[in-house]
């Protein structure tokens, strides 16, 4: 059975593989916000319409009986 100690270990070592995968993703998503965020001041009434049509779909799917 493994110790404490050795659990802690891998524990860190998992911690330092997967660090610079979620730092590279929390920057891509950072990136998309600003992204999205500009195309919707630059484009608002586009954009409501498209969040209204998304809302639309969803409401029809959600509303299906199985």
């Amino acid at each position: 059975m493994e110790t404490s100690q050795q659990l802690t270990d891998k524990a860190r070592e998992l911690q330092a593989r997967i660090a610079p995968q979620i730092e590279e993703a929390r920057k891509n998503l950072s990136d998309l916000n600003t992204r999205i965020s500009t195309y919707v001041r630059q484009n608002p009434g586009t954009s409501l319409l498209a969040a209204l049509a998304a809302g639309f779909l969803i409401a029809k799917i959600a509303s299906r009986r199985w």
